[in-house]
């Protein structure tokens, strides 16, 4: 099946090589049955005598390989050893001569040749289109084609092979292929609104309704993002939130935006509301399928063929079978952690070699040479009632992170405005005992003088087998009294240093327990402060389970020591109960979750009932995903006392737009796809994402259907389907395969023109049929798009899917080639069958 016009050119070169190879091995399969050797290259290429199977070919060994009177050309793999290089054109003359193209050839082996053996083959080819087997002798090579397999092989000696990089996990995004593009002009509108009514009290009645408001129109490159809330009947009915226009510079990763920008802290630093400009850089948001964090990289050199097992942690992550050759192993799957890395290497005679080392890697630590930034520049812009406040006011925050080293990531900070500078360091270092942050900052606020502040971090992740870790967190913290960064008016600093610990211990995969404290010392006449818990869980059957904590609370004004006991039950895959007790307030609570289904029509409720000496109360929820909106309602109401109540009605939906499409649906959260139906489908619906277990949306009576949840940057394939589609209606490979920019929008057209199966048999020049051969047929009206490939049976008949009404000519693959032309009714639908097709005379 087809999405586009046509498919791409691909997936028809995969499909032309899978139909030929197929008809080669049937028409060639019993002719070369006798061949048990490989025939050499080298022997090809020289005149045919008897000679032993090791030397150069007899002529009898040359007809056996082609004895179909013709050339024969085939499209075979390249192989050194088990390791593919890549698919091969190969031509075999009448007489049994092999040749190839010479750029091809160079092509596939380049990457895996030393620069000297590229050089020599280079010289050998002399510049000609196609080369024989013994060009490949100048670089100390051999090569030989094994008639029953189909295949080249080529043997590569280790010493000869470039030094190639061996990704052990697949932890960088490689974009191969080719992705559907997005629309030029795409926006949303998202509206989620609410509206409460209350039983009882001074508000009682139907509320205001409120609705948050958020947009994005997407033109160029440039996106423009507005959100705001909207309250009909309230003080202030209109409050804009932040508008800005936002550019990625994908080529150095960096976003750049202008007007209300939505500032990132680091260290000690506030997140002031500035309006201005700024560019930042973080890997997880603008390349989230990079791997920015220390990765690992061993090298190491294989002289036979060989197993290399990958052991992380006392878990085996992967096995490879590699050639000899010259290897640099990278990208280790850490965790975060204490990582032990072994490889395991056993040659094809049994000789063992292990490679260990050791690391402790924490998921905020960058790779060598990667940084991460952010810098916001501009005026100070509090959110007022009705808007953002701009005043004449300039501040300034921004910070800079750098991987070091694997094990050593350091960064800068600082911002400041009128009134306040701070400036900060943080550093973060990969140590045998676990992973140690230090950050540390210096402040001056007028009025009020300087200030410092400083923590220190260290934690360790033990890592044993079976997948069960212990966790060890310990940390220190320090703020002198006059320390305080952007925004702050008067300095609050009422502990001199705080103290915390917390670990964790997984008995088995049943029981664990845990324990965290935090000790701070009070400044002047404030008071010391602590809190300590020690918890335990334990996992009694399969879907039962059992949780405790005693706590200690040692604060100004209480003094307490309580607990909190929970029991749960998953009675089913999407249904659990839990039973709790809290004796802070001493409330039980008893819990029930639901959840139903997946996409359109599925639905999930809550619901809490609650018992306390003072009052009793329920609280319950109810959320349903529909075609076009996601709806709640939920409900609260306290009984034993003065009865209250609230009911809450909650409505989101989007209206988006791509490209002249418009479609309504459930809310944005940042790239979309409008789906439609082609006109061929005679409005038949379009099911967008179908599984046994649901779809995410629909055409339906509005013709379009809305694909909401889209990550920028993160790769992703919607499937399609239209069961009602009509008869022998050729819908296309069933799938966009997409890479969304932020904030933007696709229109996908579901089918197209070319949906119509041709069926039918093509004859050759004496009317016998043309058995077992390939070809393509090209639109005579388009003869630049990728032909339909087509293949023929050992009776001539053919079948070519993705055609459309007009004339098609039809090039098979003979020597020379055969051409037939077959013309598409223009009032065609479905199946076409074309009948008996002879060669045309004028060939063209």
């Amino acid at each position: 099946m087809r999405l586009n016009s046509h498919p791409t050119k691909g997936a028809r070169t995969r499909a032309y090589r899978r139909w030929l190879l197929a008809g080669c091995l049937v028409a060639a399969a019993a002719p070369v049955a006798a061949l048990a050797e490989p025939i050499p290259y080298l022997a090809l290429a020289q005149e045919p005598t008897a000679t032993p199977s090791n030397g150069p070919a007899s002529a009898d060994a040359l007809r056996r390989l082609n004895p179909t009177g013709r050339d024969v050309n085939l499209t075979v793999p390249l192989k050194d050893g088990d390791f593919y290089l890549g698919d091969m054109p190969l031509t075999i003359s009448a007489d049994g001569q092999l040749s190839m193209p010479s750029e091809r050839l160079l092509g596939l082996l380049a990457p895996v040749l030393d620069a000297a053996s590229v050089a020599a083959l280079r010289s050998a080819f002399n510049g000609r289109a196609l080369v024989g087997p013994e060009a490949v002798t100048h670089a100390q090579l051999q090569m030989t084609y094994d008639p029953k397999a189909l295949e080249l092989r080529i043997n590569i000696p280790a010493e000869l092979k470039a030094v190639r990089s061996l990704q052990v996990t697949p932890m960088d995004h490689v974009g191969l292929g080719s992705f559907t593009p997005p629309a030029g002009f795409s926006g949303y509108l998202n509206v989620r609104g609410s509206v409460d009514y209350v039983e009882q009290g001074v508000d009682n009645g139907l509320g205001d309704p409120t609705f948050l408001l958020d947009s994005a129109i997407r033109l160029s490159g440039l996106v423009l993002e507005n959100e705001a809330v909207w309250q009909p009947g309230g003080r202030n009915d209109y409050q804009r939130l932040g508008t800005r226009v936002v550019y990625d510079d994908l080529k150095h990763t960096a976003r750049w935006t202008f007007g209300d920008l939505q500032a990132t802290s680091r260290g000690f630093q506030s997140a002031p509301d500035v309006a201005g400009i700024s560019v930042f850089r973080s890997y997880s948001v603008l390349a989230p399928q990079t791997i920015a964090r220390p990765r690992g990289r061993e090298s190491f050199t294989l002289a036979r063929p060989s197993d290399v097992s990958v052991i992380l942690n006392n878990q085996l992550t992967r096995r490879l079978h590699l050639d000899p050759g010259r290897y640099n192993v990278r990208d280790f799957p850490f965790a975060q952690g204490s990582n032990d890395v072994r490889l395991v290497v056993e040659d094809d005679t049994g000789r063992r070699e292990v490679l260990q080392f050791n690391v402790f890697f924490d998921r905020a630590q960058l790779d060598p040479g990667l940084s991460e930034f952010g810098a916001y520049a501009g005026v100070k812009a509090p959110l007022l009632a009705d808007g953002p406040d701009y005043t004449q006011n300039f501040t300034f925050s921004g910070f800079y992170r750098r991987g070091i080293t694997d094990r050593v990531t350091l960064g800068v900070n600082g911002q400041g405005d009128e009134d306040t500078v701070m400036a900060g360091f943080e550093g973060l270092f990969g140590l045998p005992v676990g992973t140690l942050g230090v950050d540390f900052a210096l402040s001056h606020i007028d009025g009020f003088g300087s200030g410092y502040a400083t923590t220190v971090t260290l934690q360790r992740l033990f890592q044993f087998a079976g997948g069960r870790a212990d966790a060890l967190n310990l940390s220190f913290e320090s703020r002198s009294r006059e320390f305080g960064p952007v925004g702050t008016f008067i300095p609050d600093n009422r502990y001199a240093y705080e103290l915390g610990v917390g670990y964790s211990h997984a008995f088995s995969d049943a029981i664990y327990a845990s324990f965290d404290g935090r000790y701070s010392h009070g400044r002047d006449n404030f008071a010391d402060s602590s809190s300590y818990r020690a918890g335990m869980g334990y996992r009694l059957t399969s879907n039962l389970a059992l949780t405790a904590n005693l706590m200690y609370d040692d604060v100004p004004g209480r003094r307490e020591t309580t607990a909190f006991i929970s029991l749960s039950w998953q009675f089913s895959n999407n249904s659990s109960l839990r039973a709790e007790y809290d004796g802070r307030d001493d409330r039980a609570r008893l819990v029930y979750q639901t959840l139903h289904g997946q996409g359109v029509g599925s639905y999930n409720a809550y619901g809490e009932v609650s018992r306390s000496p003072t009052d009793a109360a329920f609280n319950g929820s109810l959320n349903y995903i529909a075609n076009r909106a996601e709806l709640g309602l939920s409900h609260f109401t306290a009984f034993d006392g003065p009865d209250n109540g609230r009911t809450s009605l909650r409505v989101g939906t989007s209206l988006g737009f791509a490209d002249g499409a418009v479609s309504v649906g459930r809310p944005i959260y940042d790239s979309f796809a409008i789906v439609e139906g082609h006109k061929s489908l005679k409005g038949a619906d379009v099911t967008v994402n179908p599984t046994p277990f649901g779809y995410t949306a629909n055409t339906g009576a509005l013709g379009t259907a809305l694909e909401t949840n889209l990550s920028a940057y993160a790769e992703r394939t919607i499937t399609v389907d239209a069961p009602n589609a009509p008869a022998g209606y050729d819908l296309g490979s069933g799938s966009f395969r997409m890479f969304p920019p932020y904030r933007s929008g696709y229109r996908l057209v579901v089918g197209s023109d070319y949906s119509i199966t041709a069926i039918g048999r093509l004859l050759d020049g004496d009317g016998q049929p043309l058995a077992l051969i390939a070809g393509g047929a090209t639109e005579v009206a388009k003869p630049g798009q990728p032909p339909v490939v087509l293949f023929t049976n050992r009776t001539g008949r053919f079948g070519a899917s993705g055609l459309r009404p007009g004339r098609w000519r039809i090039e098979m693959g003979t020597t020379p080639p055969t051409v037939y032309f077959l013309d598409v009714p223009a009032s065609a639908e479905g199946f076409v069958k074309a009948g008996d097709l002879k060669p045309s005379a004028s060939g063209g």
